[in-house]
């Protein structure tokens, strides 16, 4: 039988996987983004499409972790994990919304780079957090 620490440990470790699987998701968001824009794969945005949900999956169990392991972190992951989750909300609305105006566009490209840079930073931190 497991004890506590063991599965704590086991949590924190999920939590890592899955703050860097996000960061490596938005990622690939970009990737499919330039593809299409550029004009190089027009099916792409389906498949930028169906990531946007696959992203949006990983972040929610990405939370769900951070608060079980929420006192294990000194900088405080939860926050900026909601924070994220929030972002890809509005990021996913603007994309929805871009099909039929320029403006949502316009907005849901610089939030991406943002989106992108906060993955980044959470990814990061939760490398560099203590394992005590």
């Amino acid at each position: 039988m497991q004890d506590s620490t063991e599965t704590n440990r086991g949590l924190i470790a999920a939590f890592k996987g899955f703050c860097h699987l996000a960061t490596f998701l938005v990622f690939v968001q970009a990737a499919l983004a330039g593809s299409f824009i550029s004009g190089e794969d027009p099916d792409a945005v389906d498949i930028h499409e169906l990531m946007a949900n696959v992203l949006f999956l990983v972040v929610v169990v990405q939370l769900i972790l951070a608060f079980l392991v929420r006192g294990w972190s000194r900088f405080n992951l939860w926050a900026w994990v909601i924070a994220l989750l929030f972002m890809l909300i509005a990021q996913t609305g603007l994309g929805y919304m871009g099909r039929d105006d320029e403006l949502p566009i316009a907005i849901h490209v610089p939030l991406g780079v943002l989106i992108f840079g906060l993955a980044t930073m959470i990814s990061t931190l939760a490398y560099f957090e203590s394992r005590d």
